[in-house]
């Protein structure tokens, strides 16, 4: 199974709950630009969600993340949001503390026990290190 083979196995209202969990993870540091903004249509559209819905989703004005993670009951699913929380959180390597909380919150919710949460993140660190790594051998990344 690749990483995104975990997208066919949701429903449309698990991928409405992890859009909308991964929007309160881009509102976590108070404000949300218009990179945020596209990064989450794109994953709208690897959900096969129409921009319309992701921009109602956007102009919600509060959005209970604990209340929307616990929806996902399928422990693999729970995992994978986790995971996927986690990329965006570190992504523009600066994980703040309010994504952090997001992050464990909506993770206990689901069940995630803080270990896993722990060992989640730290894959996805590892990951991320390897594939700067990797650029910078085969000089793909020369700035």
């Amino acid at each position: 199974m690749t990483d995104s083979d975990y997208i066919s196995e949701l429903s449309y209202d698990e991928k409405i709950v992890f859009l909308k969990v991964f929007c309160c993870l881009v509102r976590g540091d108070g404000k949300v630009d218009s990179d945020e903004i596209s990064f989450l249509k794109d994953i709208a559209g690897r959900y096969g969600i129409d921009n319309g819905t992701v921009v109602s989703i956007i102009k919600e004005p509060r959005i209970n993340c604990v209340e929307e993670a616990r929806k996902i009951r399928n422990r693999r699913h729970a995992l994978q949001l986790v995971k996927e929380m986690c990329v965006m959180a570190n992504i523009d390597n600066d994980l703040a503390d309010a994504e952090l909380d997001i992050v464990i919150d909506s993770a206990r919710a689901m069940g995630v026990e803080d270990e896993k949460i722990v060992l989640i993140n730290r894959w996805v660190l590892d990951s991320l290190i390897l594939s700067k790594t990797g650029e910078i051998i085969m000089e793909q990344n020369n700035g």
